[in-house]
């Protein structure tokens, strides 16, 4: 988490972006044309240990209620189906990043038995994103996951909410710089929209936020400008 990994160059031909993303991300096809994946998130190289992981943890829990009421006994029946269940939303996770926004979609059976299907989507504009935050747990750890957060602002509320919260992206330190380079680029266009009079940022203020896209986290805020975000 705290190797400074150049970002990708936008458009450059390189197996983490999408040669022909639209496509081969099944986008609605009520969506703009105009709309362009700039890269998509892969869930599956940690699939099984995500499904362990959960494993695991239901069936501790699991083993505690059994000495204590009982009850664990009907979790421990229900644990293959939970397992089921997760093995098809790791598989239908679409997680990509456009020029304005985060895109999440999940397609699952739901959790109780025979009530049909459970479909996901959210939209997490990018303007609005002030913090990413990739955190690991200590059995996250020992199977190589992260927990990759995405905390914006929302309407009526005081303070940042989490928009996204995520388990088992690959390579989550590769994902957090290129929305914080696209969260960049749709921060400076909003303010010029807002603010006619709006300039373009100096070459040192230019370099110093590209040095800070290359650091272990980034903290984004349009009224704030960059600050170096500590959290891991």
């Amino acid at each position: 988490m705290g190797r400074a990994d150049s970002v990708p160059k936008l458009g450059s031909k390189t197996n983490l972006l999408l040669s022909d993303p639209v496509s081969e991300l099944d986008v609605d096809e009520e969506a703009d044309d105009s709309i362009q994946v700039l890269y998509t998130a892969s869930f599956e190289e940690l699939a099984s240990k995500n499904v362990q992981y959960d494993t695991i943890i239901w069936f501790s829990i699991s083993l505690l209620l059994v000495l204590a009421w009982g009850v664990g006994i009907f979790m421990l029946l229900y644990l293959p189906f939970r397992r089921y269940v997760l093995w098809k939303d790791i598989a239908s996770r679409k997680l990509y990043v456009t020029s304005k926004e985060i895109v999440y979609k999940i397609s699952r059976p739901s959790y109780i038995p025979f009530w049909g299907e459970t479909r996901i989507e959210k939209h997490v504009p990018l303007s609005l994103i002030i913090d990413i935050i990739i955190e690991q747990g200590c059995l996250q750890s020992v199977y190589g996951l992260h927990t990759f957060r995405v905390e914006s602002i929302a309407h009526g509320k005081a303070s940042p909410v989490d928009e996204l919260r995520v388990q088992g992206v690959s390579n989550p330190g590769i994902l957090r710089k290129v929305v914080v380079a696209q969260a960049s680029k749709a921060i400076q266009d909003a303010s010029r929209s807002w603010n006619p009079n709006f300039q373009t940022p100096g070459v040192e203020n230019i370099s110093r936020m590209e040095s800070l896209t290359l650091g272990p986290a980034v903290l984004l805020s349009p009224s704030k400008g960059w600050k170096v975000n500590s959290k891991s």
